[in-house]
């Protein structure tokens, strides 16, 4: 097992991904360590957006929204006038038993709206091992946006996973990828669990009962930033 560390991950960073990977820590705690990546991230997104007056449009999955994301929006948005939200219900699975072959339909989504020319569009997931997710939502979003730049950002990915993408995508789209990371992981069992990854099945660390069961769930921030758009439009 090895775990390369990238150039925007610094010695307090470590420190949370550590938390992460340990499968003894607390819910409070990997909760904790999971909003703040999402602000480390947001601070390393930051420092390649050179129009802070452009349109930016972030996009999670459920599991992701009130923890990753939300840590995330909180350092964007100290710097940033315009940030759209999408928030994506995934259901991951292959009919092969294949973790490369897997696929993650989009069952549900809110998605706040937005011009049709976008700054920047950043695609967010708490890890990147077979990309499924990331390609399903990435491919939604871009039917109907037209991002000048693509920032695929997750604290970890797995070794393959950078071409893994490249190779889902179009040279015109694959183009516009910025890829953002603090740890690059080189081993997955057969159950396509990254080692040491963010420290097993995120669902069950987040305090869901399953795929199933976090499907079934509304995020706090999904809440609060609808009901903040209905009391603007009304």
């Amino acid at each position: 097992m090895t775990r390369l560390y990238s150039d925007l991950c610094h010695a307090d960073t470590r420190y949370w991904l550590e938390v992460l990977a340990d499968k003894s820590i607390e819910p409070r705690k990997y909760k904790e360590a999971m909003t703040e990546v999402g602000r480390r991230l947001g601070d390393s997104i930051l420092s390649k957006i050179d129009d802070v007056q452009g349109d930016v449009y972030l996009a999670c999955t459920v599991e992701d929204a009130d923890f990753l994301a939300k840590g995330m929006l909180s350092s964007l948005e100290k710097h940033l006038s315009k940030i759209s939200f999408a928030c994506f219900w995934n259901e991951r699975f292959s009919p092969f038993e294949i973790e490369d072959l897997k696929v993650a339909p989009i069952l549900k989504k809110y998605q706040e709206p937005t011009s049709k020319n976008i700054k920047y569009l950043i695609v967010l997931k708490s890890i990147i091992s077979g990309a499924c997710v990331v390609r399903t939502n990435l491919v939604n979003l871009i039917q109907k946006i037209e991002p000048e730049q693509i920032f695929i950002a997750a604290p970890i990915i797995y070794k393959h996973a950078e071409q893994k993408l490249k190779d889902e995508f179009e040279k015109k789209i694959y183009d516009k990828f910025q890829l953002f990371y603090f740890a690059k992981d080189d081993e997955r069992t057969c159950e396509g669990e990254v080692i040491p990854g963010i420290g097993g099945n995120i669902y069950l660390r987040l305090c869901f009962e399953g795929q199933s069961h976090k499907n079934e769930y509304i995020p706090e921030i999904v809440i609060a930033r609808r009901s903040q758009f209905i009391n603007r439009n009304s």
